[in-house]
C-alpha cells in the first residue's frame, strides 16, 4: 500500500474475546462486530502482555513491556499524585510518531496512563474521562481539547459522538489515526448500571456460554462480593452481554460515519481490547487483580483482534499474537519508523494479504512481579520471589484445571530459562516489575490490598 491509509483504533476496556459472536459466542449480540471480522482478518488467539488495564495500554501504545515503561498496575488516576504524573516517561506512542509522519491524529475516550486531562502527547484532538471513569450512564465531567465538559446520559454514546467530531474536523489532505477507548464492558456489571434498552436483549437469555459459575480458591472478584447467588451471578451476566451490545451498536455507528464521509475504502478499521475479561470464567469476575496472588489465566489475556479495510484478506488466523505486535503493524501500515527500543514484539501485515511469514507463536507476560511465557504446549507463570508457580498443558488442559508445575520439572526449567532470557532483553533495571513489592498472596481484603499498593508507589513505578 503506498498511501498512507487512515487508521481507527478500537481499544475497549475489558472485552473478552470470548464475548464476540465471531469468536463462538452463540447469544451474545454483536453483528458490526461480526461483519468487520467477516469482511477482515480476526485473529483467533491474540492475548494481552498484561492483564490489567495502564500497563496493557502502555503495552499496545509503545511496543515496549511494562518492565520498559516501568507501569505494572493499572493507575489509580483519582489520586493526585497519581493522576498528575506522565507515567510513559517520554516514551514515544503511536500518537507521538503517526502524528510526526503526518497524520492528524485523535483520542475519544479512555487513556489511563497518567494526566488524562491533558491531550496526549502527539494528539490534536482529545476527548477523554479525566480521574476515575465511573460508571456507564452517570452525569461526568469530561475533558474536550482543554475545556471541561459536563454531560449525562451513556458514556459509549458520547465517546462516540466525539470521536465522529473528530471525523468532522479531520483535514482532508491528511491521513488521520483515532483512537476510541469505550468502557462499557469495565465494571460495575449490574444490569441497573447499564443502558435499559441493552438489557432488555438479555431477559431471557440462557448465557449457555457462561461456565456454571464454582468460585476460585483465590477470588477476589472486581466489582462485589466473592459469594454470589443465582440472581447476582444472572445480573452480571445481562449487564455485561448489554454492554458488549451497546459497544458494538456504537461500533456501527462509526462505520456508518465512515462510509457518509467517503472515507471507509481508505481506512484500517482495528478493534481489540486492552486485556479479557473473566464474568464467572475460572470462578472469579474481572481479570489479573481478581485472584489473590494475581493470575494469568486465558480468559485474563485472550483479547479480540479483527481488523478490515484496503487491501485486507477475509480470513481468520491461527497465529498467536499481541500488542506488541498491534505496536509494530500499525507503525508498518502507516509507513512509520518504530523506535530501536520499542523491540518486544513484530508485524504480521503481512498476514492481512496475506503473505508468507516466519512466526513464533511464543508470547510473553507480566503483572507487577509475576511473569508468564506461553505457545501452543505449555503456559508457565512465575510469581517472584518465590511462588506459588503455575504450569498448565495447553493442549490436554486447556481450561487450565491442573496445575502440572510439581510433576514437570524439565518443561519448567526449559521455560524458566527462556522466559528469562526474553525479560534480559526486555526490561529497565530502574523500571523492572521485580522491584514491585510481593502483594498479599492470598484474599486479605480490599484495604490490604490499597495497602500494599500505597508501598509500592514509593518505588515509582506504579
Amino acid at each position: 500500500m503506498s498511501q498512507q491509509p487512515n487508521i481507527l483504533l478500537f481499544l475497549t476496556d475489558d472485552h473478552g474475546a470470548w464475548a464476540n459472536g465471531s469468536y463462538g459466542n452463540t447469544e451474545v449480540q454483536t453483528p458490526a462486530l461480526d461483519a468487520l471480522a467477516a469482511a477482515g482478518t480476526r485473529f483467533k488467539h491474540a492475548f494481552t502482555p498484561s492483564p490489567v488495564c495502564s500497563p496493557a495500554r502502555a503495552c499496545l501504545l509503545t511496543g515496549k513491556t511494562p518492565s520498559q515503561v516501568g507501569i505494572h498496575d493499572w493507575l489509580e488516576e483519582a489520586v493526585p499524585e497519581i493522576g498528575e504524573r506522565d507515567w510513559l516517561g517520554g516514551a514515544p506512542t503511536l500518537f507521538d510518531l503517526l502524528s510526526a509522519a503526518g497524520y492528524h491524529t485523535g483520542l475519544s475516550g479512555k487513556w489511563h496512563l497518567g494526566r488524562s486531562q491533558r491531550p496526549p502527547s502527539g494528539a490534536d484532538y482529545h476527548f477523554g474521562l479525566p480521574g476515575w471513569q465511573g460508571a456507564h450512564n452517570t452525569p461526568y465531567t469530561y475533558i474536550r481539547n482543554g475545556d471541561m465538559l459536563k454531560l449525562s446520559g451513556n458514556k459509549s454514546r458520547h465517546i462516540t459522538d466525539h470521536a465522529i467530531e473528530f471525523l468532522d474536523s479531520a483535514p482532508a489532505d491528511k491521513p488521520f489515526f483515532l483512537n476510541v477507548g469505550f468502557i462499557a464492558t469495565h465494571s460495575p456489571y449490574a444490569q441497573e448500571t447499564h443502558d435499559p434498552r441493552q438489557t432488555a436483549r438479555y431477559q431471557d437469555c440462557a448465557f449457555r456460554d457462561i461456565p456454571p459459575w464454582q468460585p476460585h480458591p483465590w477470588v477476589k472478584n472486581e466489582g462485589g462480593p466473592n459469594e454470589l447467588s443465582p440472581q447476582d451471578l444472572r445480573d452480571r451476566y445481562i449487564g455485561y452481554y448489554a454492554a458488549c451490545s451497546e459497544i458494538d451498536e456504537n461500533v456501527a455507528r462509526l462505520v456508518s460515519a465512515l462510509q457518509a464521509r467517503d472515507q471507509w475504502e481508505n481506512t484500517i478499521v482495528i478493534y481489540t481490547s486492552d486485556h479479557g475479561c473473566a464474568i464467572g470464567h475460572q470462578g472469579f469476575f474481572g481479570k489479573g487483580n481478581s485472584t489473590r496472588p494475581l493470575n494469568m489465566y486465558e480468559a485474563s489475556l485472550h483479547v479480540p483482534l479483527i481488523i478490515a479495510g484496503p487491501g485486507i484478506r477475509a480470513q481468520a488466523r491461527d497465529e498467536y499474537v499481541d500488542h506488541y505486535d498491534a505496536f509494530h503493524t500499525i507503525c508498518q501500515l502507516a509507513q512509520v519508523e518504530p523506535p530501536a527500543d520499542a523491540n518486544a514484539g513484530s508485524s504480521y501485515a503481512a498476514m492481512l494479504r496475506p503473505e508468507s511469514i516466519e512466526w513464533d507463536n511464543t508470547r510473553y507476560g507480566e503483572y507487577g512481579d509475576l511473569r508468564m511465557i506461553r505457545d501452543e504446549s505449555w503456559k508457565l507463570i512465575w510469581r517472584y520471589p518465590d511462588g506459588p508457580h503455575d504450569l498448565f498443558d495447553r493442549r490436554q488442559d486447556p481450561d487450565e484445571n491442573i496445575n502440572c508445575f510439581a510433576e514437570r520439572p524439565q518443561i519448567v526449567a526449559e521455560y524458566k530459562t527462556r522466559l528469562d532470557a526474553f525479560y534480559a532483553d526486555h526490561e529497565e533495571e530502574a523500571l523492572t516489575g521485580l522491584r514491585v513489592k510481593q502483594r498479599p498472596q492470598h484474599n486479605s481484603g480490599a484495604e490490604a490490598w490499597r495497602d500494599g499498593r500505597r508501598e509500592a508507589r514509593g518505588l515509582q513505578i506504579y
